[in-house]
Protein backbone atom coordinates (compact mmCIF):
# COMPACT_ATOMS: atom_id res chain seq x y z
CA UNK A 1 0.00 0.00 0.00
CA UNK A 2 1.32 3.42 -0.90
CA UNK A 3 0.83 6.36 1.48
CA UNK A 4 0.88 9.84 0.00
CA UNK A 5 0.73 13.27 1.63
CA UNK A 6 -2.11 15.76 1.22
CA UNK A 7 -2.78 16.69 -2.38
CA UNK A 8 -3.46 20.16 -3.66
CA UNK A 9 -5.26 20.90 -6.86
CA UNK A 10 -3.46 22.73 -9.62
CA UNK A 11 -4.89 24.73 -12.49
CA UNK A 12 -5.68 23.04 -15.79
CA UNK A 13 -2.71 24.48 -17.68
CA UNK A 14 -0.20 24.36 -14.83
CA UNK A 15 2.30 21.60 -14.35
CA UNK A 16 4.18 20.65 -11.24
CA UNK A 17 7.90 21.03 -11.21
CA UNK A 18 8.47 19.61 -7.73
CA UNK A 19 5.75 17.35 -6.39
CA UNK A 20 7.18 17.23 -2.85
CA UNK A 21 7.10 21.02 -2.45
CA UNK A 22 3.49 21.20 -3.61
CA UNK A 23 2.31 18.47 -1.26
CA UNK A 24 3.69 20.07 1.89
CA UNK A 25 6.30 17.37 2.51
CA UNK A 26 9.95 17.79 1.75
CA UNK A 27 12.26 14.92 1.03
CA UNK A 28 15.97 15.76 0.96
CA UNK A 29 17.64 14.84 -2.28
CA UNK A 30 20.78 12.72 -2.50
CA UNK A 31 23.19 15.65 -2.57
CA UNK A 32 21.60 17.95 0.02
CA UNK A 33 23.01 18.40 3.47
CA UNK A 34 21.21 18.14 6.83
CA UNK A 35 20.81 21.90 7.31
CA UNK A 36 18.63 22.37 4.26
CA UNK A 37 16.35 19.50 5.30
CA UNK A 38 15.88 20.90 8.82
CA UNK A 39 15.19 24.45 7.64
CA UNK A 40 11.64 23.68 6.51
CA UNK A 41 8.91 25.18 8.73
CA UNK A 42 5.78 23.13 9.36
CA UNK A 43 2.61 24.70 8.04
CA UNK A 44 0.58 23.83 11.19
CA UNK A 45 1.59 27.07 12.96
CA UNK A 46 -0.69 29.16 10.77
CA UNK A 47 -3.61 26.89 11.65
CA UNK A 48 -3.19 27.58 15.37
CA UNK A 49 -3.12 31.33 14.81
CA UNK A 50 -6.30 31.21 12.74
CA UNK A 51 -8.00 29.12 15.44
CA UNK A 52 -7.20 31.81 18.00
CA UNK A 53 -8.76 34.41 15.72
CA UNK A 54 -11.93 32.34 15.30
CA UNK A 55 -12.26 31.84 19.05
CA UNK A 56 -11.80 35.57 19.62
CA UNK A 57 -14.56 36.35 17.12
CA UNK A 58 -16.91 33.86 18.76
CA UNK A 59 -16.47 35.52 22.13
CA UNK A 60 -17.76 38.85 20.79
CA UNK A 61 -21.34 39.32 21.96
CA UNK A 62 -23.51 41.08 19.40
CA UNK A 63 -27.05 42.37 19.99
CA UNK A 64 -28.67 39.74 17.77
CA UNK A 65 -27.19 36.92 19.83
CA UNK A 66 -28.29 38.55 23.10
CA UNK A 67 -31.80 38.95 21.74
CA UNK A 68 -31.90 35.32 20.54
CA UNK A 69 -30.75 34.10 23.95
CA UNK A 70 -33.34 36.28 25.69
CA UNK A 71 -36.12 34.95 23.47
CA UNK A 72 -34.93 31.38 24.08
CA UNK A 73 -34.91 32.09 27.83
CA UNK A 74 -38.50 33.36 27.65
CA UNK A 75 -39.58 30.27 25.72
CA UNK A 76 -37.85 28.01 28.25
CA UNK A 77 -39.64 29.77 31.10
CA UNK A 78 -42.98 29.34 29.36
CA UNK A 79 -42.27 25.67 28.66
CA UNK A 80 -41.41 25.02 32.31
CA UNK A 81 -44.53 26.87 33.46
CA UNK A 82 -46.64 24.74 31.13
CA UNK A 83 -45.01 21.56 32.43
CA UNK A 84 -45.57 22.73 36.03
CA UNK A 85 -49.24 23.29 35.20
CA UNK A 86 -49.47 19.76 33.81
CA UNK A 87 -47.82 18.40 36.95
CA UNK A 88 -50.28 20.29 39.14
CA UNK A 89 -53.20 18.89 37.16
CA UNK A 90 -51.77 15.39 37.54
CA UNK A 91 -51.52 15.92 41.30
CA UNK A 92 -47.77 15.54 41.72
CA UNK A 93 -45.11 18.19 41.13
CA UNK A 94 -41.67 16.78 40.44
CA UNK A 95 -38.73 18.32 42.31
CA UNK A 96 -36.71 18.39 39.07
CA UNK A 97 -39.35 20.56 37.44
CA UNK A 98 -39.34 22.98 40.37
CA UNK A 99 -35.53 23.08 40.37
CA UNK A 100 -35.28 23.80 36.66
CA UNK A 101 -37.94 26.51 36.88
CA UNK A 102 -36.16 28.04 39.85
CA UNK A 103 -32.82 28.10 38.02
CA UNK A 104 -34.44 29.71 34.97
CA UNK A 105 -36.06 32.39 37.14
CA UNK A 106 -32.73 33.18 38.80
CA UNK A 107 -30.86 33.36 35.49
CA UNK A 108 -30.84 36.81 33.94
CA UNK A 109 -30.87 37.27 30.19
CA UNK A 110 -30.28 40.79 28.96
CA UNK A 111 -31.60 42.14 25.69
CA UNK A 112 -31.40 45.51 23.98
CA UNK A 113 -35.09 45.68 23.12
CA UNK A 114 -36.94 47.19 26.10
CA UNK A 115 -40.24 45.54 25.10
CA UNK A 116 -38.58 42.14 25.11
CA UNK A 117 -37.04 42.81 28.52
CA UNK A 118 -40.44 43.78 29.95
CA UNK A 119 -42.06 40.68 28.45
CA UNK A 120 -39.46 38.31 29.87
CA UNK A 121 -39.68 40.04 33.25
CA UNK A 122 -43.45 39.49 33.22
CA UNK A 123 -42.96 35.79 32.45
CA UNK A 124 -40.38 35.50 35.23
CA UNK A 125 -42.78 37.24 37.64
CA UNK A 126 -45.48 34.72 36.78
CA UNK A 127 -43.01 31.89 37.43
CA UNK A 128 -42.09 33.44 40.81
CA UNK A 129 -45.80 33.59 41.72
CA UNK A 130 -46.24 29.91 40.86
CA UNK A 131 -43.16 29.00 42.89
CA UNK A 132 -44.46 31.10 45.81
CA UNK A 133 -47.76 29.17 45.69
CA UNK A 134 -45.67 26.02 46.21
CA UNK A 135 -43.91 27.65 49.17
CA UNK A 136 -40.59 28.22 47.37
CA UNK A 137 -38.90 31.58 47.62
CA UNK A 138 -37.40 32.62 44.30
Amino acid sequence: MRVEGPKTSTGAGKTRKNSSAASGFSVPSQGSDATSASSTVPSGVAGVQSLDAILALQSVDNPEDRERRAVRHGHDLLDQLEALRADLLAGHVSPQRVGSLLSLVRAKQGADDPKLVVLIDDIALRARVELAKLGIDA
